[in-house]
């Protein structure tokens, strides 16, 4: 077994679906036994920034089928992010979501409450028992999602009851190199261009 830090072998008890024990040898009568010699148990991996483009954007991706894609990987928790069709910038369209993976996730799930110039009552209202966070995009992402109001940012750092996951660019940094590689190459600029576009620089100022 691998876990914190340490490669051991060992006994794993599980009851009612939870891992109960962990242990060099434990003695108990169990409805099962699963004999795992030669084959390593790992802990599930907790990936706490996915994109599933639900709603909205379901020709790309599902959570039904990215929380299957997730735990065929190893990952058996995933926060999702708000930038959706529309955006998650109420509570309503955040629950909207959680019923979503109530019914179609195949992982344990949370989801972000987006952040926008014009949201801050509902962000104040997010409730941190229920939501992993609150996202906060400096740079331009779907729909009206891009927060460059200083006195938004203030309150929602000042105030906020929960997690802020803060996607850090400089709006103004981006828009540049945008024009410039669109001097360019046109409409149909490279990928590869894209962190010259979203560049180091723009993240750091």
């Amino acid at each position: 077994m691998i876990n914190e830090g340490a490669i051991f072998e060992g006994d794993l008890l599980i009851q009612n679906g939870r891992i109960e024990r962990i242990d060099s040898s434990i003695d108990v009568n169990a409805d099962q036994e699963v004999d795992a010699s030669g084959n390593a148990v790992l802990p599930g991996i907790i990936d706490d920034q996915v994109h599933f483009r639900e709603p909205g954007l379901t020709h790309k991706a599902n959570i039904a089928s990215e929380s299957r894609a997730a735990v065929a990987g190893g990952v058996t928790s995933f926060m999702e992010m708000p930038n959706t069709k529309p955006p998650a910038l109420s509570r309503e369209l955040l629950k909207k979501k959680y019923e979503i993976g109530a019914k179609t996730s195949v992982a344990n799930y949370s989801f972000f409450m987006g952040t926008s110039n014009d949201n801050l009552e509902e962000i104040l209202r997010t409730d941190p028992r229920h939501v992993c966070g609150i996202k906060i995009f400096m740079g331009s992402s779907t729909g009206n999602m891009l927060v460059d109001e200083v006195n938004i940012l203030e309150n929602v750092f000042k105030d906020a009851p929960t997690l802020i996951a803060v996607h850090c660019e400089d709006e103004e940094t981006i828009h540049t190199n945008m024009e410039r590689y669109a001097s360019i190459y046109g409409d149909e600029i490279p990928f590869s261009m894209h962190p010259e576009i979203r560049s180091a620089e723009g993240c750091l100022k």
